[in-house]
């Protein structure tokens, strides 16, 4: 029988070795960012041009190679960080395995220009896939200039499984902030097909998370910190107010690399408990300093998910400096023994520490039967002042009770009744009314998105612009990823009736809105609506009047519902039934809910 068994050639093993460490564009500019921050440059520049498929460029001033080493760089397995097995736990660098180099030059055409300080004239290096077609001297500044071009054009079927330019760009950003967040110390600017997008100069880690996700974000960092012989713990968590309904402007770092870690998720979010609505989420940006021998990241190729050895034990810490930040904001009470200046080493004990046999005090001349005569207080009789108010409102809502289910009685005895439709808020969140079958409860922000919704799309295909006009401009500053989105959705939203200019980079004024938007909450409108748009993501494409419509109407209702009259009451809910699905918001949910008369009447039966 034949041999069967035969060893890869480099370049198989290396387009395969790419499929674990270079799943995307993204995953290339995440590799060779990382080496330049390895090699101590204080200053990228990254260059993406068709969201990496056809030129991925990363410019650095660090150390630069020599000639030897940068060709030494693509080879497997070569790298400057690790000499032997018990380096890898031991590991405070970005990259330490060797891989990316090669993997990357293994699916595109690659080229390297490099110096050293030493020397007057760099090296140029060009690979393609995997093969070197040259090296030779060159005239370059000091430090690095990695061009990749054509990534995946010797895999098809990879090439082919990439998504539209717009996510795969989103990709490339959710990496560079990941990194920028970590790194304030350097200096960050991106190019996108050939313009300016972002640029973020060094600065300290609050100035940087303002840099990246807009001023709006500056007022509403709080600081944490908690130290133990473990871990110190430092950086911002948002206030309840600037919760989402997505997880992701949610940052952990150890050791300055990005982690994630569903146990320090948890923690975070018991800490917010009662402060914010069920399934939205805080911003945070939280970091870890750590003996790196407690950590270990070589668990996975992208080095996202990482174990702690103290696993359970930071958790606690981490919650509690939460609750701590919270509650010296004023947001929470302070509970007393939470206070980061009075931690004591409660997580950990040093190995050389002496161990103390516990003591226990106990008072013999204890009686539980014998009472003190003396200090026996006679109960203090309840103050009943103010009891009136208990019944404050009682009188009115009993007789709209009253009112409803007498109408109720009416119908199903098929007895007339008055021609306005009986109605009733609760806790303002929810409309109560009659119908023929039954009692209606509508859920008054998910109807307001249904009606918006509707209203919007028709404005958005019928091209109308009804416009109320503010009677001062209204200033927005929103980030760079956000301020690219809206100025993308600029003509659609003036369809529907906003004006909205561009004043300033990052800046925008508001100088109208349609008729059904609150003024006053504008900014949180603009805020809600990017993420909401910018979460749907791939669906864009297929219908956007759909899709901006619903994450408009989405953004737009209610924020906080108002106390209505009766009037104002059967308005709403003749609206609503105007709409073609009056039963669900804008987004699916459930907005409408049948309590029919039988099942109400076997409930009083039974």
């Amino acid at each position: 029988m034949p041999d069967i068994i035969q060893l890869l050639p480099d370049s198989v093993a290396n387009q395969i070795a790419a499929g674990e460490v270079v799943q995307r564009p993204a995953s290339v500019v995440k590799e060779l960012v990382e080496n330049s921050i390895d090699a101590e440059a204080t200053d990228i520049i990254i260059s993406i041009i068709d969201a990496g498929r056809t030129v991925i460029q990363i410019t650095d001033n660090g150390k630069g190679m020599s000639d030897t080493d940068a060709r030494m760089a693509f080879e497997r397995h070569a790298t400057s960080k690790i000499r032997t097995a018990d380096d890898i736990f031991s590991i405070r660098s970005m990259g330490f395995r060797g891989e990316a180099l090669a993997s990357i030059a293994a699916v595109s055409h690659t080229e390297l220009k490099t110096r050293t300080a030493d020397t007057e004239i760099g090296t140029k290096i060009i690979i393609k896939a995997s093969q070197v077609e040259s090296q030779t001297p060159v005239s370059c500044p000091i430090g690095s200039t990695f061009t990749v071009k054509n990534l995946f054009y010797n895999i098809p079927a990879r090439r082919k499984f990439l998504k539209s330019n717009q996510t795969e760009f989103k990709y490339i950003l959710s990496e560079i902030f990941q990194i920028a967040l970590a790194h304030p110390h350097i200096g960050f600017t991106i190019y996108k097909d050939d313009e300016l997008y972002a640029k973020y100069p060094i600065s300290n880690h609050k100035q940087r998370i303002v840099n990246i996700f807009g001023k709006r974000m500056e007022k509403s960092l709080l600081p944490i910190e908690g130290e133990t012989s473990i871990v110190t713990i430092s950086g911002y968590i948002g206030t309840p107010d600037m919760a989402k309904k997505n997880n992701y402007d949610q940052y952990f770092f150890v050791n300055n690399r990005f982690f994630r870690l569903k146990s320090y998720q948890n923690a975070i979010m018991r800490a917010y408990e009662q402060l914010i609505p069920n399934r939205e989420y805080p911003p945070f940006f939280v970091f870890f300093d750590i003996d790196p021998s407690q950590i270990d990241v070589n668990i996975h190729p992208t080095k996202t998910e990482i174990k702690f050895v103290e696993e359970y034990n930071i958790c606690q810490l981490l919650e509690a400096s939460v609750k701590h930040a919270l509650g010296k904001s004023n947001i929470v009470p302070s509970l007393d023994f939470i206070d980061t200046e009075d931690y004591s080493d409660m997580f950990a004990i040093p190995k050389d520490a002496p161990v103390k046999i516990p003591g226990i005090d106990v008072r013999t001349d204890y009686n539980p039967f014998k009472t003190d005569k003396m200090t026996h207080q006679a109960p203090q009789k309840q103050s009943v002042a103010g009891w009136e108010q208990l019944f404050e409102g009682f009188e009115t809502h009993s007789t709209v009770a009253q009112q409803i289910f007498s109408s109720a009685i009416n119908t199903i005895h098929e007895e007339p009744t008055s021609e306005s439709v009986t109605c009733m808020q609760i806790q303002k969140k929810y409309i109560l009314t009659t119908g023929k079958t039954g009692l209606m409860i509508i859920d008054i922000k998910r109807a307001h998105s249904r009606i918006l919704y509707e209203k919007f799309l028709a404005l958005l295909q019928n091209q109308q612009r009804p416009i109320q006009r503010t009677l001062l401009p209204v200033h927005i500053e929103l980030s760079y990823t956000e301020s690219q989105i809206l100025q993308e959705l600029l003509p659609y939203l003036q369809t529907v009736g906003f004006d909205i200019e561009l004043f300033g980079q990052n800046s925008f004024v508001v100088n109208g809105t349609p008729p059904d938007i609150e003024i006053s909450t504008i900014e949180n409108i603009i805020h809600a609506f990017i993420s909401e748009y910018n979460e749907r993501g791939e669906s864009l494409q297929s219908n956007i009047n759909e899709t901006i419509a619903r994450s408009l109407a989405q953004s737009s209702a209610l924020y906080r519902n108002p106390v209505m009259q009766p009037d104002e009451m059967q308005t709403f809910i003749a609206q609503l039934f105007q709409c073609s699905m009056h039963s669900v918001s804008a987004d699916g949910k459930r907005a409408v809910v049948m309590l029919e008369y039988d099942e109400i009447f076997k409930k009083f039966n039974t």
